[in-house]
C-alpha cells in the first residue's frame, strides 16, 4: 500500500502546486483545464465543454479513460465494457458514502459519474491523472482523500484499485461501493434480448483464501448460425486494511435494479447508496433483468489511515480459464510489480525516438507542452497504427486500410516490428486483383467471415506502397518484400461477404498487384484515375457517379490520387530497379511509360486556365468530365479551391520536376487560410450544391465543408515546408496545433481531427474526436522529416533541420537500422549552417526546394553504432 499511497500523494503535491503557484501552472498549461507534469503524465480537471480521455491496453486492446469519469473498453468487436452515451449511466462507477447527521449517507462519485448535487454541500474537488500505465482519479473533501487507480494487465484482466484516506486527527467512518456492468459481448450496443443469455451471480470465495466475495457473469452469444460461445467475466476483489482499521460489514448484489432503485431508478438517485445497505440479499441475476456486480463495504478508518480496495476484472471464453481465475486471490504486491513494468516497458519503447527543444523563442510553444505534446503525439500515431477498429462505436468502425497504413508510416520510425506485423495483418485483405477494401475486421472465430467494407475507395492502395517505401528506406530489411500474404475474395459485393482466396504470395507481388489494380483506373481520355466510390475525402463521394444508369461508376477522376499513383509508381520503379534491375526490366519501363502518361495527363487536364492568365489545381471532375470541383466555376456556380489536390502536387515528385505552379500553389494556400488553419475547401458547399456527395450535408464549416480538417491542414504544412515556406508553414502548424487555442472540446494533449467554424451556429473552434485521427500521423512525419530533419532513402540519410526554428536548439534521437543518430541543434545566429558528424566536418548541400543546406549520410556511416551530427545556424 505504501508504494501506491506515495504516488497520490506525489499527484495530491503537484495538484496543490498548480493551484498555489501561478508560474508553475503557466508554463504546463494546456487549454481545457489540463496540465503537463514534470515527468510528462498529465493532470486533468473536469469540465462542462468537452471532455479529456487516454487508451490503456495492448495489443490493439483499448480501456479509454476520461476525465469526466466515464470509461469503456473494447478489444476489436468484443466490448468488454460498453460505452454510455453522454448522460447516460455509466457502466463502471465508485462511490464513497459518508454518514449523515440525520441518518442516511451523502454519495461522493469517485469518478465525477453520475454527477450529484451534494457534492458542492461537501466541498468536493477532484483531479485525474493520465500516467503512461495507469489513469487515476483523486477526491478530496473534509479531510477525506480518495483515489481510483485503473490498470490494464496482461492476459485481459482490468484492476481498479482504490483507496481512501482518512486525513482527520480521529477515527471515522464511510463506505466505499463499486458497480461494474460489463457487457462481454460482440456487438456495439445492448439489444433487448441481451439479458435472455446473460448470468451474474455472486461467487463466494474458497475456504481459506483472504478476499471478499468475487463475481462471475456469463454471457452466451451466437457468433454465426452454426457457432456459439460463452464468454465469461470475473470480478475478484480484496481489501487491505491498516492496523487502526476495521470492516464493519459488506454487502454485495448481482442486481443492477436493487442498486439504483428498480426498473425506473439508476445511479442518480440509487436508494441502497443513501440508506449505505442494499437490504435482502440477491446473489444470482438472470433472465428479468440485465445484472451488474455492485458491492457496499462499511469501514471504520483510523486517524491518518488508509483502506484499500482491489478488484480485478478478467473476460475470456475458456470455462477452465475462469475456473483458474476464481481460485486466485488477489496479490497486491503482483499487481504494483505489473504496475512498475508497465511503466517501464512503455519507457523502454518510447527512448527509440525522441525530441527536446529549448530555448523557446515564441510563446505559445512552451518548451514543457511542446516536450510532453511530443511524446502523446507518439503516443497517438502508436494507437491509431495498431488499433483492432470499433473505436468509435458504430458498425462501420472497423480497421481502415487507408487509416493504419498512414499510421504505419509514422510508427516505422521507431517501432518498425510491430509496424511490420501490422502490415502483414493488413496485406491478407487485399483482393487477388489488387483491389483493397476499405475497411476490414479480424475474424471472431475461426471459420467465420471478417465484415469488410467493400466500397471501392480508389485512394487506398496508394497508402499502402507509400507505408512500405517508408519502412524499407528506414530499416533496410528488404527481406519483408519476400514475405508470404494471402488473399480475400468477394463472394457476393452486395452482401458484402468474402472468404479466403487460397492464394498466397509475396509482399512484393501485393504491392505489384496493388499498383497494377490502379493502373487499370485511368481514364483513356484525361489519363487520370478515375474516383470509384470516393478518395481520402470521403464525403466528397458524387465525383465517380455515373449518369448511365446502367453503370455503377463514371468517368470522374481524382486528382489527389492521380498524384498519388505517380509518387508511387515513382518509388516502385527506383525499388524494382534495386532489387532485381534485370528481372524486373520490363515492368519498370511500363511503369515509366505509365508515369509519364499520368504526367501528360495532370498537367493538360487538372490545371485550368483563366483569361487572365490566372491558374488552378482541380480537386477532380464529374463523369465524362461534365463538372469541375476546385474550379473557377464548380458546379454550384462558386469559385473554389481545394487543399489536397495543391498540397499533393507538392508531396508527389512532379513538383521537384516542375516548380511552375508555385505562386498559384501559394495563392490557393493564402485563400484556403483561416483562423483555426488550412480549409479543405474553401467556400464550402452550400446543402443544393448538385454532384459532388454527402459533402453539402455537413453544415457550412465542418469537417471537411469549409472547416480546417486537421489532416487535410497538415498535409498543406508539409507541402509548405517542402517547398521551401517555412514561415508560412510555422504560421499553418501553429493554428492546427491544439494547445495553441484558448479552448478545445477534446483532449489537447493529442490530435483532433478539426477545428469547427460557424458563427451562425454557435461553433468556434469544437473538433469532431481526437486520438483516431490522421492527422496526428501527418503532424508527426512532418516534424520527423522537414522540421527535426530526417529523411531516410535507400542509400543513406538527409539530415535537414528546418530553417526559422521557433527554439535555440534540439536534442533528437533515433534508433535508426542498427545504428542510434542523434542530432543535435543550436542556433547560435552564426548566419550559416555548418554540419559536424562525430566531431568532423560535414559538407553542406544546399537544396533549392527546401530553402536550406542539409547533409548526407552514406549507409557506410550506418554501421557505427553511434552517431552524432551537430547542425550549428
Amino acid at each position: 500500500m505504501k508504494q501506491l499511497s506515495e504516488q497520490i500523494e506525489r499527484y495530491a503535491g503537484q495538484y496543490r502546486r498548480l493551484k498555489e503557484d501561478p508560474e508553475f501552472a503557466a508554463e504546463r498549461a494546456l487549454p481545457g483545464r489540463a496540465y503537463f507534469l514534470d515527468d510528462g503524465e498529465i493532470l486533468s480537471l473536469p469540465r462542462d465543454d468537452g471532455d479529456c480521455r487516454y487508451p490503456y491496453g495492448e495489443s490493439g486492446c483499448n480501456f479509454w479513460a476520461y476525465t469526466s469519469g466515464a470509461m469503456h473498453c473494447n478489444d476489436g468487436l468484443f466490448a468488454p465494457f460498453l460505452r454510455a452515451a453522454e448522460g447516460q449511466e455509466p457502466r463502471i462507477a465508485f462511490f464513497a458514502g459518508v454518514p449523515r447527521a440525520g441518518g442516511g449517507y451523502a454519495r461522493v462519485p469517485l469518478l465525477g459519474v453520475p454527477l450529484l448535487d451534494e457534492e458542492a454541500a461537501l466541498g468536493v474537488e477532484r483531479y485525474t491523472v493520465f500516467a503512461r500505465n495507469a489513469a487515476y482519479y483523486l477526491t478530496e473533501w473534509a479531510d477525506f482523500r480518495c483515489a481510483v487507480r485503473v490498470l490494464v494487465r496482461p492476459g485481459r484482466e482490468i484492476i481498479f484499485t482504490l483507496c481512501a484516506r482518512n486525513g482527520a486527527e480521529r477515527a471515522r467512518s464511510l463506505y466505499l461501493s463499486s458497480f461494474l456492468n460489463p457487457f462481454l459481448a460482440h456487438d456495439i450496443y445492448e439489444n433487448a434480448e441481451y439479458r435472455w443469455f446473460r448470468e451474474v451471480r455472486v461467487a463466494e470465495p474458497p475456504a481459506g483464501r483472504d478476499g471478499l466475495a468475487s463475481f462471475l457473469i456469463t454471457v452466451n452469444e451466437d457468433l454465426s448460425r452454426t457457432q456459439s460461445r460463452s464468454n465469461y467475466g470475473v470480478i475478484r476483489r480484496r481489501l487491505t486494511l491498516e492496523p487502526g482499521s476495521s470492516l464493519i460489514r459488506h454487502e454485495e448484489t448481482a442486481s443492477r435494479y436493487q442498486y439504483v432503485g428498480g426498473i425506473r431508478g439508476n445511479l442518480n438517485v440509487s436508494p441502497a447508496l443513501k440508506r449505505g445497505s442494499f437490504g435482502e440479499a440477491r446473489p444470482v441475476c438472470a433472465f428479468t433483468e440485465v445484472g451488474a456486480a455492485g458491492d457496499i463495504l462499511l469501514l471504520e478508518l483510523g486517524a491518518g489511515e488508509t483502506a484499500r480496495l482491489d478488484s480485478a476484472f478478467w473476460y475470456g471464453s475458456s470455462a477452465a480459464e475462469r475456473d483458474g481465475v476464481l481460485a486466485r486471490a488477489i496479490d497486491c504486491g503482483a499487481v504494483e510489480r505489473d504496475w512498475r513494468r508497465a511503466g517501464e516497458a512503455e519507457a523502454e519503447k518510447q527512448r527509440g525516438l525522441s525530441a527536446v527543444v529549448a530555448g523557446s523563442r515564441d510563446g505559445a510553444l512552451k518548451e514543457k507542452v511542446w516536450n510532453g505534446f511530443f511524446e502523446q503525439l507518439k503516443k497517438q500515431v502508436e494507437f491509431c497504427a495498431l488499433i483492432k477498429g470499433y473505436v468509435q462505436p458504430m458498425p462501420s468502425s472497423l480497421i481502415g486500410i487507408r487509416d493504419i497504413f498512414q499510421a504505419l508510416e509514422g510508427l516505422v520510425f521507431w517501432q518498425p516490428e510491430a509496424a511490420r506485423a501490422k502490415m502483414l495483418e493488413a496485406l491478407q485483405f487485399v483482393l487477388p486483383d489488387g483491389r483493397c477494401p476499405r475497411q476490414y475486421s479480424l475474424p471472431v472465430a475461426e471459420g467465420v467471415p471478417p465484415v469488410m467494407d467493400l466500397r471501392p475507395f480508389i485512394d487506398q492502395g496508394a497508402w499502402i506502397i507509400a507505408a512500405v517505401m517508408t519502412y524499407l528506406r528506414c530499416t533496410a530489411d528488404f527481406s519483408f518484400l519476400e514475405e508470404s500474404c494471402g488473399y480475400y475474395e468477394i463472394v457476393d459485393e452486395r452482401a458484402k461477404t468474402v472468404r479466403p482466396s487460397g492464394l498466397r504470395d509475396s509482399v512484393l507481388d501485393h504491392l505489384l498487384r496493388i499498383v497494377d489494380y490502379l493502373v487499370a483506373q485511368i481514364d483513356e481520355t484525361t489519363h487520370c484515375v478515375h474516383a470509384l466510390y470516393g478518395d481520402w475525402n470521403d464525403a466528397l463521394d458524387g465525383l465517380g457517379v455515373s449518369r448511365d444508369p446502367a453503370r455503377e461508376y463514371g468517368t470522374g477522376v481524382s486528382v489527389m490520387v492521380t498524384l498519388q499513383l505517380y509518387q508511387n509508381l515513382n518509388d516502385l520503379i527506383e525499388l524494382l530497379e534495386r532489387v532485381d534491375a534485370l528481372g524486373f526490366a520490363g515492368a519498370v519501363a511500363r511503369y515509366r511509360r505509365i508515369r509519364d502518361r499520368l504526367r501528360t495527363g495532370l498537367f493538360e487536364y487538372a490545371v485550368v486556365k483563366r483569361d487572365d492568365g490566372a491558374r488552378r489545381i482541380l480537386h477532380g471532375w464529374g463523369d465524362e468530365r461534365s463538372y469541375l470541383v476546385g474550379s473557377f466555376r464548380d458546379p454550384d456556380g462558386q469559385s473554389r479551391d481545394s487543399l489536397t489536390a495543391n498540397a499533393f502536387w507538392v508531396l508527389s515528385q512532379l513538383y521537384d520536376e516542375d516548380t511552375g505552379l508555385r505562386r498559384t500553389i501559394l495563392e490557393a494556400f493564402q485563400r484556403l487560410d483561416s483562423k483555426y488553419g488550412l480549409r479543405t475547401f474553401a467556400p464550402h458547399f452550400e446543402r443544393d450544391a448538385p454532384g459532388v456527395g454527402r459533402i453539402p450535408k455537413l453544415p457550412p464549416g465542418t469537417a471537411e465543408n469549409g472547416a480546417a480538417y486537421v489532416h487535410a491542414s497538415a498535409f498543406g504544412i508539409m507541402a509548405l515546408f517542402r517547398m521551401g515556406s517555412p514561415k508560412q508553414a510555422w504560421e499553418q502548424l501553429m493554428k492546427s496545433l491544439p494547445f495553441t487555442h484558448p479552448a478545445v472540446s477534446c483532449s489537447p494533449f493529442v490530435m483532433p481531427n478539426s477545428y469547427g467554424d460557424n458563427r451562425e451556429k454557435l461553433i468556434d473552434g469544437e473538433s469532431m474526436a481526437d486520438w483516431q485521427t490522421g492527422s496526428s500521423n501527418v503532424i508527426f512525419k512532418t516534424l520527423l522529416r522537414y522540421v527535426f530533419g530526417i529523411e531516410p532513402h535507400f542509400d543513406g540519410v538527409w539530415i535537414q533541420p528546418a530553417a526559422g526554428l521557433p527554439w535555440e536548439s534540439f536534442e533528437f534521437r533515433i534508433a535508426l537500422r542498427s545504428c542510434t543518430l542523434s542530432i543535435h541543434y543550436r542556433n547560435g545566429g552564426a548566419g550559416r549552417r555548418t554540419f559536424f558528424l562525430n566531431g568532423r566536418r560535414l559538407a553542406g548541400v544546399p537544396d533549392p526546394l527546401l530553402g536550406l543546406e542539409k547533409a548526407w549520410l552514406a549507409n557506410e556511416e550506418f554501421r557505427s553504432p553511434q552517431l552524432h551530427v551537430q547542425v550549428n545556424d
